[in-house]
């Protein structure tokens, strides 16, 4: 099944329970790019880097840098969990 294929299912099921999250993460966060949107999907699903990687056919490093440039992007220290912080978001 085809990366893309993979994320249309995950999304579906992902947007009958995270609704509420999906909403306040395009109303906070706008500009974000569909990548950056996806991991922050991911995230909140609870997968981690690896996970992440092979759900979207990336490399491990190039999932680490979607995480590092979303932390600027929302503002998440380095002290701080980035999927902690997306928890919070609904």
């Amino acid at each position: 099944m085809s990366s893309e294929n993979t994320w249309v299912n995950f999304f579906s099921e992902f947007s009958k329970s995270q609704g509420s999250f999906i909403q306040a993460l395009t109303i906070a966060f706008p500009d974000l790019s569909s990548s950056q949107f996806r991991v922050c999907s991911y995230l909140k699903a609870g997968y981690n880097t690896r996970e992440i990687a092979e759900e979207m056919n990336l490399s491990v490093r190039s999932v680490e840098s979607h995480r590092y440039r979303l932390r600027r992007k929302l503002g998440v220290s380095k002290t701080e969990n980035l999927a902690m912080h997306l928890h919070s978001l609904n």
